[in-house]
């Protein structure tokens, strides 16, 4: 799959993402991006009650990078 956004990691500072943005298509992806992150956030959570007992190694790096993805959106990725 192909994305046209800013290619993470992204930062933030005090008041701005700091990100490279060159040009109109790849502004307007960022936009989206950034627009659709509370959504994704939302839908993520709500997965994580049904996260499997046992899982194989692929499913469970699945849901590892769930919890991470979570955790970062709220502040609280370990550094």
């Amino acid at each position: 799959m192909k994305h046209t956004h800013t290619p993470g990691p992204w930062h933030i500072g005090k008041r701005e993402i700091l990100g490279f943005f060159n040009d109109d298509e790849e502004n307007q992806a960022n936009l989206n991006l950034i627009s659709a992150a509370p959504d994704m956030l939302e839908a993520l959570q709500m997965l994580m009650p049904q996260e499997p007992r046992k899982a194989d190694s692929y499913d469970r790096a699945m849901w590892e990078n769930a919890r991470a993805a979570i955790a970062k959106a709220i502040g609280k990725e370990e550094s």
